[in-house]
């Protein structure tokens, strides 16, 4: 398996260490975390580390996400999982560009 490099978002919060840890087993996985102050610190980790994998919790997501959501716009190959520690699920975000040559193409999609 190939190695994907991780970028948690650190918010202070217990996410962190719960994270870190779940994924110490995986070989395959380098994670990096970053505590941004701000957006510019935001997007300067995120250019500097190169994710396939961006992981921040519900805390910082109203802050975040609209940020990273745009910076998937001009990205291939980043997937953004918001993880919502109270109620025990998760919000993956992730752009696909899928060629569409006649209208029963647009259609497959749906």
């Amino acid at each position: 398996m190939s190695e994907k490099r991780l970028l948690l978002i650190e918010s202070g919060q217990f996410i962190g260490g719960v994270i870190h840890s779940l994924f110490a087993n995986y070989d395959h996985l380098i994670v990096t975390e970053a505590a941004p102050k701000n957006a510019r610190e935001l997007l300067q980790a995120v250019r500097q580390v190169r994710p396939e994998i961006i992981v921040l919790d519900d805390t910082v997501c109203a802050h975040y996400l609209p940020i990273l959501l745009r910076y998937m716009q001009d990205s291939q190959g980043i997937r953004v999982v918001v993880v919502n520690t109270n109620r025990n699920e998760v919000e993956v975000y992730e752009k696909q560009q899928i060629p569409v040559k006649q209208t029963a193409d647009f259609f497959a999609i749906l």
